[in-house]
C-alpha cells in the first residue's frame, strides 16, 4: 500500500485526508472484473473493503503519466523546489501562488477548441464558488498546500474534485468520495459496468436507460450556477448500483458552464439552446464543439451523448450492439408505439427539441416500467 500511496511526492498528490485509516484497507478482488482490472488495468484501479463495505481505490493516471507529471515539474526552475519536498516542510517554502497555476488550468483555450480535464469557461471569474465545497474540506491543510494538491489534481485527473462539487450526498449520480492519501483516492465501489448488463431483460434494462436520461437532466439542469457537460461518454465509465440506478465513475473530462456570467461576457448566441449537430454519420464518434457548448447558457450534449453513445438502436455500436435497449419486446411496441420514435428523436432530433424528447422519452419508460411491474 505505502509504494501505491507515493505520499513522498506530496504537496503534488492528491491531499492527505484518507491517510488516517487508509491501511485499514483490504485489497480484494470480488468478481471477475475486480481481477482483471488489478492484473491488466492501464489505469491503476483497485478494489478493497473497509468496514464490511467495497471501495475503489484510484490512482487517476497510468504510471507513465504520474511519471512525467513529476519530470515536469521537476524541470521546472519555478517550482522544482516542492518537486520531492515533505508537505510539514514546505510551508515557508511556497512563494508560488498555485491558485494562479489553477485559473490557468482552467480556462479554457477557445484558439485551440479542445482539451481535456476540467475546463471552466466562458470565463473564470466564477471560479473560487465553483470550487468552494472542495475547499470546505480541506480541514486543517494549509492553503498554499490544498491549492498544490487542488493543481496537481486539475492537471492528472479532476475527478476527485468533482466527486465533491456534484456529492453523490446531494443526489448527483457518482459514487461518494471518502478522501485521498498521497497519490491514491478512495470512491465507493458501486457495482457492475453498464456492459454486464446487455442480456439483461429488457425491462431492467429500461430502468437504467430512464436513470441514465435523469442523469442528462440533472448534469445539465441541477446546478443554478453551472452547468456540467460530459464529453467522455461510454459504457465502460458507468456503473449500475443495486437499485438500477447508473452512476458516473470516471468523471475526467468535463466542461463546465458557467450560467451566470455578466451581460458584457455574453455570446450573441447566450440565450439559445445549443444544439450539438456534429457527425451523425459516424455511429460511435462522440464529436462537439466545446467552443459552441460554452457560448450558450444550455446545451442539449448531455441527452445527445448518452442517446447516441449508449441508447441508440445502432446495429454497428461495437460496444453495445443495438444499443442498451435493444430487441424492445413487440408487445412493447404495439402498446407505445411512439416508443422509437423519441429515442430517434433524443439521437438526431427532426421535428422535436432533443432535451423536450429525450424527457418524454423517460417519461415513456417509466410509464412502461410502471405497467409492466
Amino acid at each position: 500500500m505505502n509504494r501505491l500511496m507515493e505520499l513522498h511526492k506530496c504537496p503534488l498528490c492528491f491531499g492527505t485526508s484518507a491517510c488516517n485509516y487508509i491501511h485499514e484497507i483490504d485489497i480484494t478482488f470480488h468478481d471477475f472484473y475486480s481481477v482483471f482490472s488489478y492484473f491488466f488495468g492501464v489505469k491503476n484501479v483497485f478494489f478493497g473493503s473497509f468496514n464490511k463495505n467495497r471501495v475503489v481505490l484510484k490512482k487517476l493516471a497510468k504510471n507513465f503519466e504520474l511519471d512525467e507529471f513529476d519530470r515536469i515539474v521537476c524541470e521546472n526552475k519555478n517550482i522544482s523546489h516542492i518537486c520531492t519536498i515533505n508537505t510539514k516542510d514546505v510551508d515557508d517554502n511556497i512563494n508560488i501562488n498555485f491558485h494562479k497555476f489553477i485559473e490557468k488550468e482552467v480556462n479554457l483555450n477557445f484558439i485551440k477548441n479542445n482539451f481535456n480535464g476540467l475546463k471552466l469557461c466562458p470565463t473564470i471569474q466564477h471560479l473560487d464558488n465553483f470550487l468552494k465545497d472542495v475547499y470546505r474540506n480541506k480541514k486543517d491543510i494549509h492553503k498554499k498546500i490544498f491549492d498544490i494538491n487542488i493543481w496537481t489534481l486539475i492537471v492528472l485527473n479532476p475527478e476527485p474534485l468533482f466527486l465533491q462539487i456534484l456529492s453523490a450526498d446531494k443526489d448527483w449520480p457518482v459514487p461518494k468520495y471518502f478522501g485521498a492519501c498521497g497519490r491514491i483516492v478512495i470512491e465507493e465501489y458501486i457495482g457492475l459496468p453498464l456492459t454486464a448488463y446487455y442480456n439483461e431483460p429488457w425491462l431492467h434494462r429500461a430502468k437504467i436507460a430512464s436513470s441514465l436520461l435523469d442523469a442528462a437532466y440533472k448534469f445539465t439542469y441541477k446546478s443554478k450556477n453551472f452547468g456540467f457537460y460530459l464529453t467522455d461518454i461510454s459504457a465502460d465509465n458507468i456503473a449500475i448500483d443495486m437499485n438500477n440506478n447508473a452512476k458516473f465513475v470516471d468523471l475526467e473530462n468535463i466542461i463546465v458552464v458557467d450560467k451566470n456570467i455578466v451581460p458584457a461576457e455574453r455570446s450573441t448566441t447566450w440565450n439559445q439552446l445549443q444544439v450539438n449537430t456534429e457527425n451523425f454519420s459516424c455511429p460511435e464518434c462522440l464529436a462537439f464543439s466545446s467552443v459552441d457548448i460554452c457560448n450558450h447558457k444550455v446545451s442539449d450534449h448531455n441527452y445527445y451523448a448518452i442517446c447516441k453513445i449508449l441508447l441508440a438502436l445502432n446495429i454497428n455500436n461495437n460496444i453495445l450492439p443495438g444499443g442498451l435497449l435493444h430487441d424492445i419486446p413487440i408487445e412493447i411496441l404495439k402498446n407505445y408505439p411512439d416508443i422509437q420514435n423519441l429515442l430517434q428523436q433524443c439521437v438526431n432530433p427532426v421535428s422535436s427539441n432533443r432535451i423536450l424528447a429525450g424527457i418524454q422519452f423517460k417519461n415513456l419508460l417509466d410509464i412502461i416500467i410502471q405497467n409492466q411491474t
